[in-house]
């Protein structure tokens, strides 16, 4: 049995025309995997994660908090104290929860004697704030600045929160 002429040139030309098809697809980003980040119907476009801050922290640093006027104040304990060179100033660290309106820095005491040094912070929420019911519980950082009299030297530091 002899097979029909025409047969090969149509099998050439199918495959050919196949070939085409899927080329064509493929340099339109039909491959399946998204040529960029999608919008949805919103407009708002996500992204990756971020990069890392320039000087190579994995953390944020909190910003200076200034005491504000707020209601309901009570006392704050505190991590951390840090000279600042050159000052009788030192940078006091904290961590606020919930955070504002709920939680914030109200003032800050410093009590000094020649044995002792004792730095109380305050914090309270915003007047007319309203903290009834579930607060998320995130300990939100700050780091406010105190001014001491003399350096600490040899003097014990006390959190009056304490």
């Amino acid at each position: 049995m002899s097979r029909p002429s025409w047969r090969l040139p149509v099998v050439v030309a199918i495959s050919a025309l196949a070939v085409l098809t899927m080329s064509a697809c493929a340099s339109q980003g039909g491959g399946g995997e998204a040529a960029g980040p999608a919008a949805d119907p919103t407009g708002i476009v996500s992204s990756g994660p971020l990069s890392p801050l320039p000087d190579g922290s994995a953390e944020p640093t909190p910003s200076l908090a200034t005491p504000v006027a707020a209601d309901d104040a009570r006392r704050q304990r505190w991590n951390k104290v840090e000279l600042i060179p050159g000052t009788n100033d030192v940078l006091v660290h904290a961590a606020l929860t919930p955070g504002p309106p709920c939680a914030v820095l109200t003032r800050v005491d410093v009590a000094e004697s020649k044995k002792e040094v004792t730095i109380t912070l305050w914090v309270g929420k915003l007047p007319g704030a309203d903290c009834n019911g579930p607060q998320p519980q995130v300990a939100l950082p700050i780091v406010t600045k105190a001014h001491l009299e003399a350096p600490i030297g040899a003097r014990q530091l006390r959190d009056g929160a304490a």
